[in-house]
């Protein structure tokens, strides 16, 4: 595991989202995730791509009707709204980011789940909620925030019920980074740590699920960042008004080099696990 930055705090990275939520927006749209693509030679859009990948996390949440589950990391909302809509259960969304909260709470208004979806501010290292609370947990692509994934998952065990799922999405870190490489990542993206793709499923046991699933979708997902850059130079007044004229010179300068970085230096993992019944 590496980790080149001091630790980070629940505040930190709330802020984070806080502060960069526009630019995030103008990138990747509803879903602040990467996309599924089946083949290089995929058409589909970043958008479906991203929906693709929301309907493989659903599919391993296992949940219908009267269930709840837990949504670690919930950004702005739209892949929990999707999960209610599809199964009819109940999602509980969790954020450091009050206006990530804020934003997800409404958009559930908007298209009519919010008695169904809710979204709070909470710490995923000290969930506040009781044991064997939810009959599901999943974390898309949230846990490279967090300080100590372990105390993560022991509290996703710690709130499911006996037979509950698990299931997650994670940039990894395949091979070491250069120093420079690291540094503009992890800065970049607020990243805390990142795994070895063959390090993350004892992890996950260790703490006492059972791994089912453990898949490392790295080529499904290398064209996420694909056309980012031209994003950014499309987007200049959203950008530019948000932050003003001379982030979004920096960002023109910087994000090629994160999002290369992203495409060629990084991975991506999908797994799902179950707690024992």
């Amino acid at each position: 595991m590496t980790s080149p930055r001091p630790p980070m705090t629940p505040a930190d990275v709330g802020r984070f989202y806080d502060q960069m939520g526009p630019f995030l927006a103008a990138l990747l749209g509803d879903s602040i995730h990467v996309g599924y693509w089946s083949s290089p030679e995929d058409p589909s859009s970043g958008t479906e791509a991203q929906e693709r990948l929301t309907e493989m996390m659903i599919q391993r949440a296992r949940v219908g009707p009267g269930q709840r589950l837990l949504d670690i990391g919930c950004g702005t909302g739209w892949p929990a709204i999707r999960l209610a809509q599809a199964t009819g259960c109940s999602v509980t969304g969790i954020s450091v980011s009050a206006q990530q909260v804020e934003q997800a709470n409404a958009r559930a208004h908007k298209h009519g789940v919010s008695g169904q979806v809710h979204f709070q501010c909470a710490d995923a290292m000290e969930l506040p909620f009781a044991d064997a609370s939810f009959d599901a947990v999943w974390a898309f692509e949230s846990l490279l925030h967090m300080p100590d994934r372990a105390q993560v998952l022991r509290h996703a065990f710690r709130v499911l019920r006996p037979g509950g799922a698990l299931a997650l999405t994670d940039v990894t870190e395949p091979h070491p980074l250069a120093d420079d490489e690291r540094m503009l990542a992890y800065s970049g993206l607020m990243i805390a740590s990142l795994l070895r793709f063959q390090d993350y499923a004892p992890l996950v046991e260790s703490v006492g699920f059972t791994v089912q699933e453990s898949l490392d979708i790295t080529p499904n997902t290398r064209k996420s960042m694909v056309g980012t850059d031209t994003l950014i130079v499309q987007q200049q007044d959203q950008i530019g008004g948000a932050y003003g004229a001379q982030f979004h010179a920096m960002t023109l300068d910087l994000w090629p080099k994160i999002a290369a970085i992203f495409t060629d230096k990084l991975g991506y993992l999908l797994l799902a696990a179950t707690k024992p019944a």
